[in-house]
């Protein structure tokens, strides 16, 4: 059947869409907004389907409604596996976000469980509308294109209208269970540095390769994703690094982009649900002639990348490996670093501290190898970037006890940040400062209070004002993995507890500072951490003040 915006392929199929219709109830009072734009002999949206009004015809009605402009675009050819009703093909100048703002001509979206459909199917038959792009078939005229998942749909579209901006540039993924935004910065840190235009997409912000931001919006996908890398591209980038999200993975929400390069950090958390993991559903994304970069100390991934049959290099802090970064030194906040590739080795200095933080320049210096470049001018790009905020990040002053702000967000996380401050505490005491996540279970509040136990000297409890009203009850989670509940201190209130900690600390102590909160966006996490650094300068400055309001002592002369 030849490709048509609606009208006469309808005809055949008025007796379906009549029964259609009565099935789905649609009553005039429905669409009474909408029968201002019908014919004025329609009565109701049953009449002007079918064309059973006096004086009208469904070919007459529909004429008025076609697009008088050539189309553009041919869905058949964006989406060749999808199904089509009342024509072979539907050809369209735009998508209109909503039946309210559809032009003749647009196609229209119908979101299942989002839209009303005899709403939907008002507009587009009244707005000149050359077809619908739906989950499933609706009573209606216009052609239909059914999809399986709408999003994912809409997403390949933009893509395929946008030139396929991810096979015109070096695109990147990073996946994992943790270390992920580290991992992606140092990525772009390395790639700016060898002169490469780049744009980045993480949990801290984001960058087209051009002009930096901190969104208020969760890191997009789907179409959103789509269209930042087309922007990416009209900025002139050439390569672009996206954090993932594994459940985003599962969901498909990233089958409209194709990655040259996919970096796996640490082992992915497992799930409870059926299905592939988000680790296999993104090595399905993989371009045919793509790497996937891996840690060796992970066996389970190891043992995943082989039944997939990709190709495969690994980094490593403890395993051999095609690059591996051992720690010599570790003082005062500056981490020294070895890297190793086959014969060569290298050293570098870093403020990233710890085996995570290793682990993650190990894999970024295997990115740098990917592009040829030197090992050693890896290392000094590297160690260009000085810090990331609430990633281990450290709040100096002479004189003053050191603070650590973490995100954690999972007992495994927080042994991360509290390891190295034990190793570099030289001396002091480590305190830590535990926000309590408010959606956290009993077992892993139980996992921190173990590890708390464990590796610091003071250790106080606190929460957000959001999570305060399950304070006591998750204190209890917390304490009930710990042996000796004496040296936990319990303090609600959140700037109280930073202040305590921060005033009684030695010089030569150290104040780690978790804040345990998950599922913020960019801007969310940058104003809490600046709001926690507030606190800090704050407490530092009351303790000042103190020092010198204390009694003042006499200096005797002249006896």
């Amino acid at each position: 059947m030849p490709a048509c915006s609606g009208g006469t392929a309808a005809k055949d199929h008025d007796k379906m869409c009549r029964e259609a219709i009565m099935h789905h109830g649609i009553q005039r009072s429905e669409i009474s907004d909408a029968t201002r734009v019908f014919p004025a002999k329609a009565k109701s949206i049953v009449d002007l389907a079918t064309g059973k009004f006096p004086g009208c015809e469904l070919s007459e009605a529909s004429e008025s409604f076609r697009s008088t402009t050539n189309p553009t675009y041919s869905l058949r050819e964006l989406l060749p596996t999808a199904r089509f009703f009342a024509a072979d093909d539907i050809e369209f100048d735009s998508i209109a976000e909503s039946s309210a703002t559809t032009s003749a001509g647009d196609l229209v979206v119908y979101r299942l469980g989002q839209d009303n459909p005899s709403r939907v199917i008002a507009d587009a038959l009244a707005r000149g509308a050359c077809g619908i792009i739906t989950e499933q078939l609706l009573p209606c005229p216009l052609p239909q294109c059914i999809v399986g998942d709408m999003e994912v749909s809409l997403a390949e579209i933009a893509a395929q209208q946008g030139g396929r901006p991810d096979r015109q540039m070096l695109t990147i993924g990073v996946i994992g269970s943790a270390g992920k935004t580290t991992t992606s910065l140092l990525i772009s840190a390395l790639l700016r540095s060898a002169s490469i235009r780049t744009a980045y997409q993480t949990d801290l912000g984001e960058s087209d390769g051009i002009v930096q931001t901190t969104s208020n919006s969760p890191i997009p996908n789907n179409r959103e994703l789509v269209h930042w890398l087309v922007e990416a591209k009209d900025s002139q980038c050439k390569a672009a690094v996206i954090e993932m999200s594994e459940t985003e993975a599962r969901h498909g929400n990233y089958d409209a982009i194709q990655f040259d390069i996919i970096v796996i950090c640490r082992t992915t958390s497992g799930t409870d649900d059926f299905g592939p993991s988000g680790l296999q559903c993104s090595l399905d994304r993989l371009a045919d002639d793509g790497v996937v970069i891996a840690s060796a100390d992970e066996p389970s991934v190891t043992r995943e990348l082989q039944n997939h049959n990709v190709r495969t290099l690994t980094y490593g802090i403890h395993k051999n490996a095609d690059v591996t970064a051992q720690i010599f030194d570790q003082t005062d906040g500056v981490c020294t670093l070895l890297l190793t590739h086959k014969d060569s080795t290298t050293v570098m200095e870093t403020c990233l501290c710890g085996h995570a933080m290793a682990a993650n320049h190990a894999a970024a210096a295997v990115v740098g190898l990917l592009l040829a470049e030197p090992l050693e001018r890896i290392a000094e790009n590297l160690s260009q970037l000085r810090a990331v905020p609430g990633r281990s990040q450290r709040l100096a002053h002479y004189g003053k006890a050191t603070v650590v702000i973490d995100a954690g967000g999972t007992p495994d996380r927080a042994v991360e940040a509290l390891r190295p401050c034990r190793d570099m505490k030289a001396g002091g005491k480590l305190w830590c400062v535990l926000v309590l996540d408010a959606t956290a279970d009993a077992d892993s509040l139980a996992r921190y209070g173990t590890q708390l136990e464990r590796f610091s000297d003071q250790a106080i409890i606190t929460a957000t004002d959001q999570s305060r009203s399950g304070f006591l009850a998750a204190s209890h989670n917390v304490l009930d993995g710990v042996k000796k509940c004496a040296c936990f201190r319990l303090v609600a209130n959140r700037d109280r507890a930073i202040e305590w900690a921060v005033t009684e600390a030695a010089p030569q102590d150290t104040v780690l500072i978790i804040t345990g909160e998950r599922g913020l966006t960019a801007h969310d996490q940058r104003t809490n951490l600046a709001r926690i650094e507030q606190c800090v300068e704050q407490a530092r400055g009351q303790a000042e003040q103190l020092v010198t309001g204390a009694k003042p002592k006499l200096s005797v002369f002249g006896i």
